[in-house]
């Protein structure tokens, strides 16, 4: 079929078998004639293709709020190039690579009918960034008030949860080692024998993962714009402090639960240096960090990016030069 070259965002799949790109209603009619070697059903089809978020979601509220642009907590975290990109091209996924959050989804559907707290209620901050009126949306999974101040959860359904390990330490000054060419290395006292009784290792429970921090930091000060509002309407005596945050990851084996400290004023500095690369004339420049070129592996706007970077990016590209 052609593909549809005006609209953008996502506006179809590609095939499972032949990768060939359908829409969604195609994708859905294959379904319910078998599909003979797919492993998609039609009702699976169906809630991804319905559960689709408009790419303009936050710009939409930002309108009926009065805003010039809005941006959504998510759409703060990763790589913001691809944000511009998603909202620039159309661009096709397969539906394999989308159950896993509508598996998700209907995970939160589950648990936000736990009775106590605030589960699954969007909060609006309209605030003005570089001349622009700008409006941040974010629906923390759930928010209780404790008596030290307001605590933030929110759950990751995921096949690969962070997990705890033993950690060497350098026993003259107690800090974490790491490796590198020349062996067991301490950052203050050099290499050590790992053998050597300079050397111990303690256990490190999980650890969340750094955009997942940066998630609950964002909603932290989305309640903190609206601390009045949530207690007048949930009849609290609410105040701006915080008890803190936990990540709870929700993993086929079990669950993994980490705890994340709130930080405002570094939430703040995030917020704004992703806004400035989001508001920004020109594009974001492409992935660098070695941490993080793990997204491009699984970007669906990766194709755009090459074109306009004019080399591969992502683990293919070769950084170094």
């Amino acid at each position: 079929m052609m593909r549809d070259t005006t609209a953008v965002g996502l506006v179809g799949f590609l095939c499972e078998l032949t990768e060939e790109v359908v829409t969604f209603e195609e994708c859905l009619a294959c379904a319910q004639r078998g599909a003979p070697g797919c492993p998609m059903t039609p009702a699976v089809i169906h809630d991804i293709a319905s559960s689709i978020r408009s790419p303009e979601y936050a710009n939409d509220l930002a309108k009926q709020a009065g805003a010039e642009v809005g941006f959504s907590a998510t759409e703060l975290l990763g790589c913001p190039l691809q944000v511009r990109l998603k909202k620039q091209y159309p661009y096709w996924e397969k539906p394999s690579g989308m159950y896993r959050m509508t598996f998700g989804s209907g995970y939160h559907a589950a648990l936000s009918k736990y009775p106590e707290g605030i589960a699954e209620e969007t909060l609006n901050w309209k605030f003005k960034f570089q001349g622009k009126s700008v409006l941040l949306v974010g629906t923390p999974d759930l928010v209780e008030w404790k008596p030290d101040g307001w605590y933030i959860t929110d759950y990751k359904v995921t096949g690969n949860p962070p997990f705890g390990k033993k950690v060497p330490i350098c026993n003259h000054c107690e800090v974490e080692m790491f490796k590198n060419e020349d062996g067991l290395t301490c950052p203050n006292c050099g290499p050590l024998n790992p053998r050597s009784s300079a050397v111990s290792r303690v256990y490190r429970p999980p650890q969340a993962r750094s955009s997942h921090i940066e998630q609950v930091n964002l909603y932290a000060l989305l309640i903190e714009k609206n601390a009045a509002q949530l207690a007048a309407k949930h009849h609290l005596t609410a105040t701006e402090t915080f008890s803190g945050g936990q990540i709870v990851y929700l993993a086929q084996k079990g669950i993994v639960r980490c705890d994340v400290p709130i930080n405002r004023e570094n939430a703040r500095t995030m917020l704004k240096q992703r806004l400035a690369a989001l508001l920004s004339y020109s594009l974001p420049p492409v992935l660098e960090d070695a941490d993080e070129l793990w997204r491009c592996e699984y970007c669906a706007v990766r194709t755009h990016c090459e074109r306009l970077h004019g080399a591969p990016v992502g683990k293919a590209a070769d950084i170094t030069e």
